[in-house]
């Protein structure tokens, strides 16, 4: 790869550490798996420069939710059992808004993907509060991790297309 291509670099960082958060997350914690991956990503973004700005503030804040959402699973009981989902939720709604953003300037015009993320994870955030509803929020995590898995897939085209440009 040609080292100079930082936009090629910033998507292809961006896609994989997508890949690695739709196959290692879990919906109930983030564990440091996510959390190294989320770093990957803000590296990502940092290579895009001032066209992954927007992207990098999200980065930043889901490294800080994550590292609070760690930290929290070692502490037994207050506080954290109310708030812990709804940082989790606060995560995932970063990491949505990153890839929304990094969809378009990676240039996709698409509106399917977009409403995958956006739609998978408002059903998520609702129903995983309601015990009735566990098995809508466990399949709207599902597809919510099958939309990072395209949107991945949408990084690596723009990565290559990027790449054979140069």
């Amino acid at each position: 790869m040609d080292k100079r291509n930082r936009l090629a670099l910033g998507f292809l960082l961006a896609g994989l550490s997508a890949a690695g958060r739709a196959l290692l997350s879990v919906p109930e914690g983030t564990s440091l798996a996510e959390l190294s991956l989320t770093v990957l990503a803000v590296v990502g973004y940092l290579v895009l420069g001032r066209q992954g700005l927007k992207a990098l503030l999200c980065g930043v804040g889901q490294v800080i939710l994550e590292l609070v959402l760690c930290g929290a699973q070692t502490e037994a009981g207050g506080a954290w059992v109310w708030l812990a989902p709804l940082l989790r939720d606060a995560d995932l709604l970063l990491l949505t808004l990153a890839a929304l953003y990094l969809l378009t300037v990676a240039g996709y015009e698409g509106r399917a993907l977009p409403a995958v993320l956006a739609i998978t994870w408002a059903v998520y955030a609702v129903t995983h509060f309601v015990p009735a509803l566990s098995l809508f929020a466990a399949a709207a995590y599902v597809a919510y991790c099958v939309g990072l898995l395209w949107f991945t897939v949408r990084m690596i085209r723009a990565y290559n297309e990027r790449r054979v440009r140069r």
